[in-house]
């Protein structure tokens, strides 16, 4: 009984794998079809992809272009020589040091004075 079933399951299985050759050539054509459309859609990408890099180079160039030629507006720079850093220099500075350090002096000595004014020397 089981040598039985396993006659059967093997002619079925040989039965099975035999196609129609319709079928198959349907098959493929399909496919073969599928396979047209796909390289179609890549070469229609690609052409994209150099139109827009054909476009992208062409405004560079224009702004190269433009660029090169001289301005017939006046432009914004001036032509006159770079003026001196402002603020003070560097003897102004030592000047407000001296008279800083004569003001505290100052300061520091009246007020002394006043705390011997109000506490004799022992």
């Amino acid at each position: 009984m089981i040598a039985t079933a396993a006659l059967a399951l093997a002619f079925g299985a040989s039965a099975l794998a035999q196609t129609d050759p319709r079928a198959l050539r349907e098959r493929n054509e399909i496919l073969q079809q599928q396979d047209i459309a796909r390289q179609n859609a890549l070469a229609s990408q690609r052409e994209l992809s150099a139109a827009q890099s054909r476009y992208n180079t062409q405004l560079t160039l224009r702004g190269l272009e433009e660029s090169r030629t001289a301005p017939t507006e006046p432009t914004l720079r001036s032509t006159l020589p770079p003026t001196p850093p402002r603020g003070p220099s560097a003897d102004d500075m030592a000047a407000d040091i001296e008279r800083m350090d004569r003001l505290t002096d100052q300061a520091l000595a009246a007020s002394n004075a006043r705390l011997r004014a109000i506490k004799p020397a022992s």
